[in-house]
């Protein structure tokens, strides 16, 4: 008798130690690894779900699940907050979006189970290189559109942030508020304009600005206020995001 359980425990080895590792994953439990995010799947998950998802193509079955069980990932174990130690865990590889995480976690998932190497250097550069070829794009992009203001155009504000009154956002939906400005000087490093306001449609002036305040308490930083607000008035100099600001007149 002794023999045969002996032997059981030879042949099963690792099922019995993940059958007393399942058992930390209690109610909102959040893994702190990539290990151990698989593990909770492998614990969790029904052995029928399991092999579902590993019979499908990597791509397909990693994306059917972007936005259910991916979102539930995400918001759950807190990768969107980045608070909690797995959001750290990808934070610390050079891995910042959330949906990068997750991307991660299900794509090496799927390996495991496949007896397929996961490859985790190989899908941090992946997304790396994503971010970084979309950043290039992006700046050629800005610059293209920068490159077109000058200096003694007439610009439009966008009104992007918010209204000072319900006067002025009633008087813009109806077409009717006009706020513009003349281009004094342009910064092309930081792609901002140096603009004077010439018209507004508001004795009040414009919201120029609107963000949130976050500062540095016992370590840790936290949003100490919201949507605070800059107002431009009528007459004002200052420097501002080319993307505020439409070309009218030059």
């Amino acid at each position: 008798m002794n023999k045969k359980i002996l032997v059981l425990f030879l042949i099963f080895p690792t099922l019995l130690i993940s059958q007393n590792d399942c058992g930390k994953f209690i109610e909102k439990y959040i893994p702190t690894d990539l290990n151990d995010a698989i593990a909770f799947f492998e614990c969790k998950w029904s052995e029928e779900n399991l092999n579902e998802f590993k019979n499908k193509e990597e791509q397909k079955a990693t994306s059917e699940l972007h936005f259910g069980t991916g979102r539930s990932l995400r918001n759950n174990w807190k990768l969107w907050a980045g608070t909690s130690e797995l959001s750290k865990f990808f934070r610390d590889l050079g891995i910042n979006h959330p949906d990068d995480m997750s991307g991660i976690i299900l794509t090496s998932l799927h390996r495991k189970l496949n007896g397929i190497e996961i490859k985790l250097d190989n899908q941090i550069k992946y997304y790396k290189d994503y971010w970084a070829e979309s950043e290039r794009k992006e700046t050629e992009r800005k610059n293209k559109e920068f490159s077109e203001y000058k200096i003694g155009d007439i610009v439009e504000f966008t009104f992007d942030y918010d209204f000072v009154s319900k006067k002025q956002e009633e008087k813009w939906m109806d077409d009717k508020c006009y706020a513009t400005a003349i281009i004094q000087d342009l910064n092309s490093e930081k792609l901002e304009l140096k603009i004077k306001l010439k018209k507004s449609c508001d004795p009040k002036g414009i919201v120029i600005l609107k963000y949130d305040v976050w500062e540095e308490i016992d370590g840790k930083y936290e949003k100490t206020a919201e949507d605070k607000i800059e107002i431009m008035k009528k007459g004002e100099t200052r420097w501002s995001s080319y993307e505020l600001w439409d070309i009218v007149e030059k």
